[in-house]
């Protein structure tokens, strides 16, 4: 799954707004299909750290690398899915799909589009437009849309947080199948997220961070295998001692930064 060079690499990164410091220190690193879930409470930098990532936001020192190439701007490798869906109301579903395609001059020549409203439930409702469908079949168009570019990096920003929880497990269902399909085997993520048993489901790796400004005080595989379901993850061995692990990382007193391996 990963090779030996990093896809991604944070070295020492701070980042501040005028004189307030919102993260510091961050060093993380991700190869090629690693899925990497973020975790923290309100105001410790998770946005601010993946908007950063996405190349939105520059950083006070130290540096953010995609393939040994600084980050200094929005890159088109990399597409990003926002938690309030950002969907082009005056587009269809599958216009609002091929957005991408077309900012970058591309055709749909391999019926990628096709496939994703598929996959999404979505062939029915190619049509309409997001004011006709409820917020869960929007947030799947903003998914669509984001892999229909085949990113290298996806970036999910509490993607799943407008939406009701019934909703919201079929949609971390449907990523994970997406995850696991063989035309996204070299695409790598990041997903902020409040929700422990959302990283503990969809990530590879989990990174708590804690504080103001924010530091990575945890960083955890998880040991669970693939592919995953809620139910899953509740019953294996492994998963009550790895929440219990974030929740004390989530509510500690002191920062600092722990690599846990449970293999």
């Amino acid at each position: 799954m990963s090779s030996c060079t990093p896809k991604i690499l944070l070295n020492q990164v701070a980042i501040a707004f005028g004189k307030r410091l919102v993260v510091q220190d961050i060093s993380l690193s991700l190869h090629e299909h690693d899925l990497l879930c973020i975790v923290g409470s309100s105001g410790c930098g998770k946005t601010t750290l993946l908007r950063a990532v996405a190349g939105l936001i520059p950083l006070r020192c130290g540096h953010i690398l995609l393939d040994g190439v600084a980050i200094t701007s929005p890159n088109p490798q990399m597409a990003m899915i926002f938690q309030h869906f950002g969907l082009f109301p005056w587009k269809t579903v599958r216009g609002n799909i091929e957005y991408g395609l077309s900012v970058q001059g591309r055709r749909d020549r391999d019926g990628t589009v096709m496939r994703l409203l598929k996959v999404m439930g979505l062939s029915e409702y190619a049509q309409c437009y997001p004011y006709e469908l409820s917020g869960g079949m929007q947030q799947r168009v903003g998914i669509a849309r984001a892999l229909a570019v085949q990113p290298e990096v996806l970036l999910l920003d509490e993607p799943f947080s407008a939406v009701d929880a019934i909703t919201r497990e079929m949609l971390q269902d449907q990523l994970v199948q997406l995850w696991e399909d063989p035309q996204h085997c070299k695409t790598t993520a990041i997903l902020v997220t409040h929700d422990l048993d959302e990283a503990i489901l969809l990530g590879d790796r989990i990174v708590v961070l804690c504080g103001t400004p924010g530091r990575v005080c945890l960083e955890v595989d998880v040991p669970i295998p693939r592919p995953r379901t809620p139910q899953d993850i509740r019953f294996h061995p492994a998963y009550p001692q790895l929440r219990r692990h974030l929740w004390e990382a989530l509510h500690g007193s002191h920062v600092e930064h722990q690599v846990r391996n449970y293999n």
